[in-house]
């Protein structure tokens, strides 16, 4: 305990009446340190879980899963759970929930009555079965703020309270679970150890009414030796888990706190004797990695008396389970030497043209480590997968795999399920694998702390790379933590628990020190032990900028181009730059994404990056009318609610896994497949390659389908032979022949897809697509008349009237907009209202700390005041001019905004409408310049040419193609949580809507950006869930854009659309054509 900080708190509080109950709290903790074993018992007074250097009583050394396999055949299995000495503890225990810890009864003796408690499912969090409410936060801690005189805030100026570690809140929900368990006559004599695969916050643990001991750091195992405790027979098993510990200031993650047993329970039987950890390294001695060395270390369980006379029998096999090398050690009595670490065998063994691990090709072997008596007897055996790869940094700073630069194209992932919270099951994790494996991404970083050991298995497996990353974040209390020698062990311990557990993964990469807690000597100090420890990977760590002796990789968040571009050309720290969190993918957004991926096939040290982040962060409310709600910050009532609390929704894809349209803007710019444009150095003539950005893979696997269309229209499809193009190489892709006359737009466009079927997608799967125009020529739409039957115009000082054989028009000369708009006898729409403002998105909104959303509203964008100067209304022909000008305001200053100067030219079959807007508003940039119209619903289906299928805005469209789409209104909507703008669709040429009888078809001047929504502006800024929005829906909501800004998403915080794609100051011109059918 640090008593110079007690005793400072407690003069500090020396005015003060009595004894308050945080010096009491200091002065009950101080007994943490007692010998007396009545202290230990008592965790009341101990409150070991307000104690940063009380980690852990009585646990268990990591090491390596154990599966305590009878045989060599189900060690080469690697089902760690067949065993017959591997008991499954998961399943119904008896639950109940206390307010604290000191409310806890002794429901761990043996006597201790629990019929009447409830039952609770192991795994699971207690929040979603029903107790106690789950709180999302980014950078606070879960910990509702008082300053009522509790020890975990402190008064650092008068009336200024800050938190003050390791305390917590007295008010700390502390969940009781108890069950019975059988132990058989074959595990009597055995070693027992209990393991908890995670447990959220801290626990104690008792067998048979004794305690055993206590564990926190809740996002790696905790397993304990219970062979003394156990009888033949009926057991019982007691744990108290509290919700908050001292662990608690250093798992701030941005995430949702949730508490409880959450991962797989075990009772393991080993033999007295038996193989305690064991590590597989392999080490390539040749340049093409053709000769490997196996190196194998283990360690004995060196508790037990005569464990030196056991040696260790090391055996290789390949992915057919043939046998490759076979290893002895000597007895663990003879290893080691003088200062040498004595007792710990070393095993290698040359390996001749290994098959080489990498993601594209995840090849593995097993390892199988046999403990033997001095008769050769195997009395304990375990096993491993080992994948032959190499991870180094060359010279020039690249990162290399098995001597190639690799590139990281990469999502930072949450071990969560928005129906399970962090139980997660193998199911979900290969849906999301496969998930992932479509969108091109090749590695996953486990923010922000270590996942449950079956995802490292599956991503051996099935090939991703890992960061794996230490379960460490201190964002809401700064970097105090991490420069304090105080907390140096508890930081420590977290890195060398998850690198002893994960260490035989060759998915992992690299190792992380953790999230934003700032740069300090604890740190260096993990960075220190990992490297010294494990000599085949490097540490990454981003926060605090930190030099070589933290992170091996500069690995920034959200960094500029023209930063990288800076540190490119610094040669003074050659580091392989690798973004840990970039393209921040929060509600409609993933603008700009190209950009970083032009950066990485032009740097070879800049080598890609995780998105932020895989899937939105939502929990399913199960609905009385069988619907699912996806609730985000405060929807449960919480009493902690984050600033920002849909922060939480930021996946490329929706929590049920389906992909946002942002996700085929991700799966094509970080395609390792791309076609490009090059120009021979030779004869300058500009050609088409096929390029492969795979690392390892030719290009068999894929094929590559092309279309050749005109003007919409489909002339002509095929597909090439396919290709063997080498991994890093190019191949020139020659146009297919092409029809003799083509006019107006004409492309070639190339889809890539699997040629055959994966365990991720069947073949004809698309990864990736391509359009190439093939002629200069312009699309003309069929633009039909509109006008040929005469019309009347008359007036008066309200309204307009236009009036023919089956027209009847309502313009409104106060609002500037019309009331009716019928032709053909049919009720076409209303509306022609100009728009500058959108239904903001999740970065329009930021944090909202004067981000886009905030300024626009303050500029008066979302309530603008409109009046009109005139309205003149002529007849010319059968046709009527309508002519109108307007100006807009806003409070409080009333300046003018904008201008808008419009000319309607109306026919009886149509209208023409030519506008002429001024932004004088001097924002950097507002959302659009269009207008808005309302049609009838029945106006449900929708054609259009232009960029599609899916929505596009100006700063994501490079993976959509022009072409002639047809979709329902319905359709248009996307499913955002929070509802928000989308739907939108850049560079068209014209759009048709449909009652199934009756058209409207509108023609740009210039091609426009347009949407076509089942709800309005209004109603999508209105509703914070989707749920919100109408039941029904109120018409067919048409906005007509002549410049549409891009979404941004380099951040969630700051105001990042590009200038290129910004509505700035100036005048716009746009003119649109509408004909009625």
């Amino acid at each position: 305990m640090n008593l110079l900080k007690i005793h400072r708190c407690i003069i500090s509080q020396e005015s003060k009446k009595g004894t308050p109950i945080w010096i009491k709290r200091r002065e009950a903790v101080g007994k943490c340190e007692s010998k007396d074993k009545e202290g230990f018992k008592n965790m009341r007074q101990t409150r070991d879980w307000e104690n940063q250097y009380i980690t852990q009583k009585n646990r268990y050394p990591m090491h390596t899963p154990y599966g305590a396999y009878e045989t060599v055949e189900q060690a080469l299995a690697g089902n760690r759970n067949a065993s017959r000495f591997v008991m499954d503890l998961n399943g119904d225990w008896k639950f109940k929930m206390y307010p604290s810890p000191e409310a806890v009864e002794a429901f761990y003796e043996e006597n201790f009555d629990h019929a009447a408690w409830d039952t609770i499912p192991v795994p699971s969090n207690w929040e979603l079965q029903g107790y106690g409410k789950p709180v999302y936060t980014n950078m606070l801690y879960p910990f509702k703020r008082e300053a009522n005189g509790e020890a975990f805030e402190i008064e650092i100026t008068e009336g200024t309270y800050e938190l003050n570690a390791p305390y917590v809140p007295e008010k700390n929900l502390t969940g009781c679970y108890f069950r019975t368990f059988e132990v058989p006559t074959d595990y009597i004599g055995r070693q027992l150890l209990i393991d908890f695969g995670g447990v959220e916050s801290c626990f104690y643990l008792w067998v048979n009414g004794k305690q055993v001991g206590y564990s926190q750091d809740s996002k790696v195992n905790a397993e304990f030796d219970i062979t003394e405790y156990v009888q033949e027979g009926t057991n019982t098993l007691a744990v108290q888990v509290m919700r908050y510990c001292d662990g608690t200031y250093l798992e701030d993650q941005d995430y949702w706190h949730l508490s409880g047993i959450y991962r797989d329970v075990r009772l393991v039987s080993k033999p007295v004797q038996h193989i305690l950890d064991y590590k597989a390294e392999t080490l390539f001695t040749h340049p093409d990695y053709t000769k490997a060395t196996l190196s194998v270390t283990i360690w004995p369980d060196n508790s037990k008396p005569l464990y030196g006379e056991y040696h260790a029998k090391v055996t290789l096999y390949d992915a057919e389970q043939n046998k490759v090398t076979e290893m002895d050690s000597r007895p663990f009595a003879e290893c080691g030497f003088y200062l040498m670490p004595k007792f710990i065998a070393t095993v290698t063994a040359p390996v001749e043209n290994p098959a080489l691990w990498t993601a594209e090709t995840p090849t593995l072997y097993t390892l199988v480590v046999e403990l033997q008596n001095k008769e050769n007897e195997t009395v304990d055996i375990e096993s491993c997968k080992v994948g032959f790869r190499q991870v180094e940094i060359n010279s020039r700073g690249v990162l290399t795999l098995n001597g190639k630069r690799l590139v990281i194209r990469g999502v930072d992932r949450h071990d969560f399920c928005a129906e399970t919270g962090r139980t997660v099951s193998e199911e979900q994790m290969r849906k999301e694998i496969a998930v992932m494996k479509r969108l091109n991404f090749n590695a996953v970083r486990t923010s922000h702390y270590p996942n449950s050991v079956k995802w490292y298995d599956l991503c051996d497996e099935l090939g991703i790379y890992l960061v794996d990353e230490t379960n460490l974040e201190t964002h809401g209390y700064g970097g105090q933590l991490s420069a304090s020698a105080e907390w140096t062990a508890a930081y420590l311990e977290r890195a060398t628990r998850m690198v002893l557990r994960d260490k035989n993964h060759p998915s992992i990469v690299l190792w992380s020190l953790g999230n934003e807690s700032g740069a300090g000597a604890n740190h260096a100090a993990m960075h220190g032990w990992i490297r010294e420890y494990d000599k085949t990977r490097y540490v990454q760590y981003e926060s605090g900028n930190p030099k070589s002796n933290i992170s091996d990789v500069i690995c920034p968040m959200y960094p500029t181009m023209s930063w990288l571009t800076d540190v490119m050309a610094d040669d003074s720290d050659l580091r392989p730059f690798i973004m840990c969190e970039y393209a921040y993918a929060k509600s409609n957004s993933n603008g700009n994404f190209k950009e970083f991926w032009d950066y990485v096939n032009k740097y070879p040290r800049f080598q890609g990056g995780f998105i932020w982040d895989f899937a939105d962060k939502a929990i399913a409310i199960h609905e009385e009318d069988g619907n699912i709600k996806y609730g985000y910050g405060g929807a449960f009532g919480e009493d902690v609610t984050d600033p920002v609390p849909d922060m939480c929704l930021n996946g490329v894809v929706f929590a049920d896994l389906s992909y946002k349209p942002g996700a085929y803007e991700v799966r094509n710019g970080q395609s390792p497949v791309t076609i490009e444009q090059v120009k021979n150095p030779y004869t300058g003539e500009t050609i088409w390659v096929l390029a492969n950005r795979y690392h390892t893979l030719d290009l068999s696997h894929l094929q590559v389908r092309y279309e050749i269309v005109q003007n919409g229209e489909t002339l002509a499809k095929g597909s090439y032979p396919a290709f063997y193009t080498a991994a890093g190489t190019t191949e020139t892709l020659p146009l297919p022949e092409l029809p003799e006359q083509l006019h107006g737009e004409a492309y070639v466009n190339y889809y890539v897809e699997l040629a055959q079927d994966t365990f991720y997608a069947p073949a004809g799967t698309e990864l990736y697509r391509r359009q190439i125009p093939v002629t200069t020529g312009v699309y003309l739409a069929d633009e039909k008349t509109i006008v040929e039957k005469p019309l009347t115009v008359a007036e008066d000082e309200n309204q307009v009237r236009i009036t023919g054989e089956e027209t009847e028009i309502i313009f409104d000369k106060k609002t500037g907009e019309f009331t009716r708009y019928q032709a053909k006898s049919v009720s076409f729409m209303n509306g022609g209202k100009d728009e500058f403002y959108r239904a903001p998105t999740g970065i329009d909104e930021g944090t909202h700390e004067s981000d886009y959303d905030d300024i626009w509203r303050a500029e008066g964008l979302d309530r603008l005041k409109k009046e009109v100067q005139s309205v003149s209304a002529v007849s010319a022909g059968n046709q009527v001019l309508l002519e109108v000008q307007a100006s807009y305001t806003a409070e409080p200053d009333n300046a003018v905004l904008f201008t808008a100067h419009t000319l309607y030219r109306i026919g009886s079959e149509g209208m023409e409408l030519k506008n002429e807007v001024t932004n004088n508003s001097g924002l950097e940039t507002i959302a659009r310049v269009g207008q808005s119209f309302c049609l009838p619903a029945a106006f449900d289906t929708l054609s259009w040419y232009g960029k599609g299928p899916w929505e596009t805005y100006a700063d994501r469209k490079d993976a959509a193609l022009i072409g002639l789409y047809t979709s329902s209104v319905a359709e248009q909507h996307v499913p955002f949580v929070v509802p928000c703008e989308c739907g939108g669709h850049e560079d068209t040429r014209f759009a048709v809507l449909s009652d199934g009888t009756h058209t409207v078809q509108i023609v740009g001047s210039d091609d426009f950006h347009f949407s076509a929504l089942p709800y309005s502006m209004a109603e999508y800024r209105k509703a914070a869930y989707k749920e919100e929005l109408p039941e029904q829906t109120t018409g067919t909501w048409l906005i007509l854009d002549a410049a549409h800004a891009g979404l941004g998403g380099d951040t969630g915080w700051t105001k990042n659309i590009h200038p290129e794609y910004r509505v700035c100051k100036g005048r716009y011109s746009y003119t649109f054509r509408f004909h009625f059918a």
